[in-house]
C-alpha cells in the first residue's frame, strides 16, 4: 500500500485506504538547546545534535513534548523544523509535533510543518479546558483537523500534559475509523508505538511497532539495540539489555530537566557539543536539576554508558 507523501495535495478524505504508519523502529523526541544567558535558541548546537540521525534511530520527532514545545514561539518552532530538515541526511524522515489548544492553532502548525518538509504531524488532543474536553469534542477535533491536513496525523496520547485526559481504546478506535488521514500512536488495543523505552520489550511482545522515547536522547544506541535484538529473535539478550535501560531511565523520570542533563552528559559530547550542560538547561522559568540529582543520574547511568 502506498503512503500519502508529505507534499502530496491529495484530498485527505481519499487517503484512508492507503495510509500506513511510519516504519517500525525507535524514534526520539529531540530536546532543544537554549543559551541560558539570552534565553534564545542555540542553533549551532541544535544543528550538531542532528547526530541522533546517525545513530540508527528510525526517525526524529521535532517539537515533541521533550522539545519544550509549548515554551516556544511560533517563529522558534518553524526555525527548529527548518533547521532539522537541513541538518539531517537527505530523505531522513521527520515527525513534527503540531499540538495546540485549538483547531485553528493546530491547522496553522500543520501548514508550517508541511512547508518545512515534515513527513507526519504528531497531535495531542485539545484539552486546555479539561472538564469541557468530552469524548465528542476530541473526536470532532481530530476529524476536522485530519479532514484538511496536508500531512498524515499521528494521535498522541499523553495525559500528563493534557489535563489528565487519557484517550482510551474506544475513543482512539472511533477516531481512526471516523477521521481520514489518522494513524494511532498509543492505543492499548492497536498500538503503533509506545511512549517510553523502559517498556519497549513488553510493547514489542504485545504487538507494538517500537517506541518514541525521550531516553533516546541519552542512550540512542542501547534503545535501538533492544529493538534489533528482539527483531532478530534474540529475546533473552533483548530482555537483559531492557533491564539495564529501564534501570537507567528511572533517573530521568522526574521530568525534562533530568532528561536534558543526562543528554548533556552522555550524548552531547558525541555530537561534538562541548558545553551541553550549559546549553541543555530547561528554558526559563524552569530550573536545572540539583547537584544531588545530577550525581544520581551519573551514577545510575554509568553501567549503561559502558555498555553503549
Amino acid at each position: 500500500m502506498a503512503l500519502q507523501q508529505a507534499h502530496s495535495h491529495t484530498d485527505p478524505a481519499d487517503t484512508k485506504d492507503c495510509l500506513t504508519a511510519p516504519k517500525p523502529g525507535c524514534y526520539v523526541p529531540a530536546v532543544t538547546f537554549f543559551d541560558p544567558d539570552t534565553d534564545q535558541l542555540c542553533l549551532d548546537a541544535q544543528a550538531k545534535y542532528s547526530y541522533l540521525a546517525s545513530t540508527g534511530l528510525s526517525w526524529l520527532v521535532i517539537l515533541g513534548t521533550n522539545a519544550e514545545t509549548f515554551l516556544l514561539t511560533s517563529e522558534e518552532r518553524m526555525t527548529l523544523l527548518g533547521l532539522a530538515r537541513r541538518s539531517v541526511p537527505k530523505g531522513y524522515p521527520i515527525i513534527a509535533g503540531v499540538s495546540g489548544h485549538s483547531t485553528a492553532q493546530v491547522l496553522e502548525l500543520i501548514s508550517d510543518a508541511y512547508n518545512a518538509s515534515a513527513n507526519y504531524a504528531l497531535v495531542l488532543p485539545c484539552a486546555y479546558f479539561g472538564k469541557q474536553t468530552t469524548s465528542a469534542v476530541v473526536r470532532s477535533f481530530y476529524k476536522e483537523v485530519a479532514s484538511v491536513s496536508s500531512l498524515p496525523i499521528i494521535i498522541y496520547n499523553f495525559p500528563a500534559v493534557c489535563n489528565g485526559l487519557d484517550l482510551d481504546a474506544n475513543i482512539i478506535t472511533d477516531i481512526v475509523k471516523e477521521a481520514p488521514n489518522v494513524i494511532d500512536s498509543q492505543s492499548p488495543v492497536s498500538q503503533w508505538c509506545g511512549g517510553q523505552s523502559d517498556f519497549l520489550f513488553g510493547g514489542l511482545a504485545s504487538g507494538s511497532a517500537g517506541c518514541i522515547a525521550a531516553f533516546g536522547n541519552v542512550f540512542p544506541k542501547a534503545v535501538i539495540r533492544i529493538y534489533e535484538l528482539w527483531a532478530g529473535g534474540q529475546h533473552d539478550e533483548a530482555l537483559a539489555l531492557q533491564k539495564l535501560v529501564a534501570s537507567a531511565e528511572t533517573a530521568t523520570k522526574a521530568g525534562i530537566a533530568s532528561t536534558k542533563y543526562a543528554a548533556a552528559d552522555f550524548t552531547a559530547p558525541k555530537a561534538g557539543i562541548s558545553d551541553g550542560v550549559r546549553l541543555l538547561k530547561p528554558r526559563r522559568p524552569y530550573k536545572e536539576p540539583s547537584d544531588a540529582v545530577k550525581r544520581s543520574i551519573q551514577t545510575v547511568m554509568e553501567v549503561l554508558h559502558r555498555e553503549e
